[in-house]
């Protein structure tokens, strides 16, 4: 008997143990989960199918081997399950670790002599569609799942409106071409065909653009513009400009101002340095920046942050590659400009809400004074603001107007998503000037008690300077007395010495006084209230005691 024989027979074999295995765990399960599954009948088909798989099997040692280890996992499957794990845990476990026969058994129907079947056989020779009746809410909630995953993370991936906006608000400016007036319209060339000749004409001057990434009209204009700040420096720079296309004269209109994509900010600026030595100190280092101006916010802050332009595209990208700059002695930091949300407003009548080609007015306002302009050469201005909105004395778009308030909180309101009330907003301005008050206050405050402070040093510094001054004349008068005056009255009239109004009791109360001023001032050095502690004085009281030792006057 050859090998495949031996393993068929085996195979066989197992295949008998395996239904009874099969079923008793499957009794087992149907006890524990106490779940009601009808009973398997077999019959001459399925005796003849199975016969039928055993020599499909026989004539292919490959398929033989897997179904051979099937049933070998199948059985210690089957020997180390435990009661604990309910029945959907070992159908998902099932799904995971065992390897699908219904592929193989669906292959031996086609190769195979038996009859075909509408349903695939289990383990136990039965049918397993009520098992896959059970997968389908599991599967359906598994779906479910997925879709509902898929639907929140499309959410975030949407941009609102509002930061799309923002996004294409720096966009680089278009340059444009105006053509002849007196050129038919038949003689124009297409806006195709004119790119493609002022393109030529660069690559001929060797100007090294990469391409025009727009194309049109605006009105009799050709509109032209480019995505890149490379292809927009060059272009703004160059005056090898075509002078004509197809014969046709034009004139190029480039743009009169910079992009904001070209702008940077310096932060942290300290709020003692002046404005005039942060634009000297930024010019020196950046010689291309233009246009430096301070960003002054809403709130309070401890430094300023300035910002300005770069022309030069080369020291553009080095600021922007070492991302700080020095001035004075700080080592402050540089960052691109982003530009904020813009109030859409109208440029004919000053009024926020819409655009100008939305105006309903046919008008043209003066931007200050709001007065009708006719012809753009015959306004004068008299330079008195009011406001398109209030009416108010200031400028349409000043922050005092209500609706410009209320413009910009809709738009953080938008941009953030939280509702913000008006009150709540009162009461946060509110705040913010009690703060900037109290700190004006307390710098007040601060200022005065360094001027008190310098007072009562100067007030200490003149006391003792009085105090030794008081010292050495009483110390020049006591020595007169002993030295001269004593030793002439002994001579003239001794009597006078001894008597009250002699010379001994005038020596006598200068001793006392000096000894009096001497304690006062220790006991002021004592006292808390000064903070001048010098040894000078008590050197000099005592060599002014080392110098007169005698309570007595003493006549030479």
């Amino acid at each position: 008997m050859s090998s495949i024989q031996i393993q068929s027979a085996e195979v066989n074999n197992l295949v008998r143990s395996t239904h009874l295995i099969t079923g008793e765990s499957e009794m087992g399960e149907s006890q524990q989960q106490q779940c009601f599954q009808p009973p398997i009948y077999y019959d001459s088909n399925t005796i003849e199918q199975r016969e039928g798989l055993l020599r499909s099997l026989a004539q292919n040692p490959n398929m033989l081997n897997d179904f051979y280890q099937f049933l070998e996992f199948t059985r210690a499957r089957s020997a180390q399950q435990s009661f604990r794990h309910t029945y959907n845990d070992q159908i998902n476990q099932e799904q995971q670790q065992i390897p699908s026969i219904l592929n193989i058994k669906t292959s031996f129907q086609h190769k195979s002599s038996t009859p075909k079947r509408s349903r695939p056989l289990n383990e136990s020779d039965g049918s397993i569609s009520s098992a896959q009746k059970q997968h389908k809410p599991s599967t359906n909630a598994y779906i479910q799942r997925k879709q509902a995953i898929t639907t929140n993370e499309q959410q975030r991936k949407s941009l609102p409106f509002v930061q799309l906006k923002r996004a294409v608000s720096s966009n680089l400016p278009c340059f444009f071409i105006e053509f002849d007036q007196s050129t038919t319209i038949h003689r124009l060339p297409s806006a195709f065909e004119a790119r493609s000749l002022i393109e030529k004409h660069f690559k001929e001057h060797n100007i090294r653009i990469q391409h025009f990434s727009l194309v049109g009209w605006a009105n009799k204009r050709l509109k032209l513009g480019v995505n890149n700040k490379e292809d927009y420096m060059a272009l703004v720079t160059t005056e090898n400009w075509p002078t004509a296309i197809k014969s046709v004269p034009i004139k190029i209109v480039k743009p009169k101002f910079i992009p904001d994509c070209l702008a940077l900010v310096v932060r942290y600026v300290p709020r003692e340095l002046d404005l005039e030595f942060v634009k000297e100190e930024i010019k020196r280092t950046i010689a291309s920046a233009d246009n430096i101006k301070q960003i002054y916010y809403t709130y309070e802050r401890k430094s300023n942050d300035f910002r300005f332009t770069v022309t030069d595209l080369t020291e553009y990208n080095t600021a922007r590659e070492l991302g700080r700059i020095s001035i004075g002695n700080h080592w402050l930091s540089i960052t691109p400009f982003l530009s904020g949300n813009r109030m859409t407003y109208c440029t004919r009548c000053w009024k926020i809400g819409h655009l100008r080609e939305q105006c309903k007015n046919n008008v043209q306002r003066c931007r200050v004074c709001l007065q009708e302009i006719k012809q753009k050469e015959e306004h004068v201005c008299d330079h008195v603001p009011k406001c398109a909105q209030c009416d108010g004395e200031h400028h349409s778009l000043n922050g005092k107007s209500k609706k410009p308030q209320q413009s910009v909180w809709n738009g953080v309101q938008t941009e953030t998503g939280h509702d913000i009330t008006p009150d709540s907003t009162k009461a946060l301005l509110l705040i913010n000037e009690n703060l900037v008050e109290m700190r004006e206050s307390n710098r007040r405050v601060e200022e005065k008690l360094e001027k008190i402070n310098t007072q009562v040093n100067q007030t200490a510094l003149d006391a003792e300077l009085h105090q030794s001054t008081m010292n050495k004349l009483i110390e020049n008068v006591q020595s007169l007395i002993q030295n001269v005056l004593g030793p002439v009255m002994q001579q003239v009239k001794p009597e006078l010495l001894k008597s009250k109004i002699g010379l001994q009791s005038i020596y006598d109360n200068l001793r006392d006084l000096k000894k009096d001023l001497k304690n006062d001032y220790e006991i002021r050095r004592k006292s808390p209230t000064t903070s001048l502690q010098p040894p000078t004085p008590d050197k000099q009281i005592a060599t002014s005691e080392n110098t007169i030792r005698d309570d007595s006057l003493t006549m030479k």
